[in-house]
């Protein structure tokens, strides 16, 4: 029987949650052909062949948040096929370093965000409807 799956892509996504509940979120560049355009989210990335969960996460901070990420317990994991691949994302707590802050967009960058803020895990909903995976992950985890 032939093999139909999808090739993967794997990824990871940060929750950096703060004591009084709230969690890092960005705001995605609402652009055209944008992965869900001006929505919030946690910040992620695709992983690079070899790369393992915890250099993603430490990239995450460095090219995304500005700031040193530390990569804590695994909150979940998840799949979703996507246009030709099948997308495998491990979404963990993460602890930050710092005031996170925006880099400044550079021509051919990877998604940079537009907007960061602290929000509540209930604001995650919406971008969790719309197909965000590391968004359902996070609801599953601290539902």
């Amino acid at each position: 029987m032939p093999d139909n799956r999808l090739p993967g892509r794997r990824a990871v996504a940060v929750a950096v949650l703060r004591d009084d509940g709230l969690v890092l979120a960005v705001q995605r560049p609402d652009e055209p052909g944008e992965e869900l355009p001006g929505l919030w989210g946690l910040p992620a990335a695709t992983l690079a062949e070899g790369e393992s969960d915890e250099e993603g996460v430490r990239r995450i901070g460095r090219e995304k948040l500005g700031a040193e990420l530390t990569i804590g317990r695994a909150l979940g994991h998840g799949e979703q096929d996507r246009d030709g691949h099948t997308l495998r994302m491990s979404v963990y707590n993460a602890s930050i370093a710092g005031e996170p802050r925006l880099p400044a967009r550079a021509a051919g960058a990877t998604t940079l965000y537009t907007a960061l803020d602290w929000l509540p895990v209930a604001s995650f909903r919406e971008t969790a409807d719309r197909g965000s995976l590391c968004c359902r992950v996070l609801l599953e985890a601290l539902a």
